[in-house]
């Protein structure tokens, strides 16, 4: 039996050796003609169709292909690996480069909501002694102030006014009585004169009586 199989496989071996003789000339002037450019899954699949097809005594089926061919397909993939990985590194390099740029424009933009954001609040907001307070509020709060202060002012100018009222009756009142005051005391003055008169008047008549008596006597 181990006989057999040696002798099998050293058919086997014959055989794909003649067949690769044979057909070597001709595959690698076919190789010589394809383009390398093409994907590697067509360059395959070429490879594969166009070698040639060997089945063994077993039922095994096999494919003689040239070894230059098979080398030429391994440069190929080696080739288009390095490419990929040259793609992949620029795509890499693009990816940062887009990535930075991303980062400035993210930062600008950040810088610019910030700017607006200060602008809305300088819009909307007003400081009063380092105080933000909303505009809406802070005019509401500034025409009740106002709104009292009025009140307060024409609270005092109506006082002021009563008061200058007050004053004005007092003075008048003053200088009224003043004016009685001094028409009483011109009237004391002439009552007072004329009861010095009267009394005059009486004691001359007193002396006049006692000097006629004393000259009865």
């Amino acid at each position: 039996m181990k006989t057999l199989n040696l002798r099998t496989t050293f058919i086997a071996i014959s055989f794909f050796g003649i067949m690769f003789f044979i057909n070597g000339p001709a595959v690698a002037q076919q190789e010589n003609s394809n383009s390398n450019n093409q994907p590697l899954p067509q360059q395959f699949g070429e490879m594969v169709q166009e070698s040639n097809s060997v089945t063994s005594k077993s039922g095994n089926e096999y494919r003689v292909v040239s070894l230059n061919r098979l080398n030429r397909f391994w440069k190929n993939a080696q080739d288009s690996l390095k490419n990929v990985r040259q793609d992949l590194q620029q795509t890499q390099e693009r990816v940062a480069t887009q990535e930075a740029d991303l980062n400035s424009v993210n930062a600008s933009v950040r810088e610019k909501d910030a700017i607006i954001a200060a602008s809305d609040h300088d819009s909307t907001h007003i400081s009063v002694l380092g105080i933000d307070f909303p505009k809406s509020g802070f005019l509401n709060f500034f025409w009740i102030a106002v709104l009292i202060l009025t009140l307060l002012l024409a609270g005092a100018v109506y006082q002021y006014r009563s008061s200058q009222n007050v004053t004005s009756k007092t003075r008048k009142d003053y200088r009224k009585l003043q004016h009685e005051l001094e028409e009483f005391r011109k009237t004391s003055l002439e009552k007072e004169r004329r009861l010095r008169r009267e009394l005059q008047t009486e004691r001359n008549l007193v002396e006049e009586l006692k000097v006629t008596a004393s000259q009865k006597r």
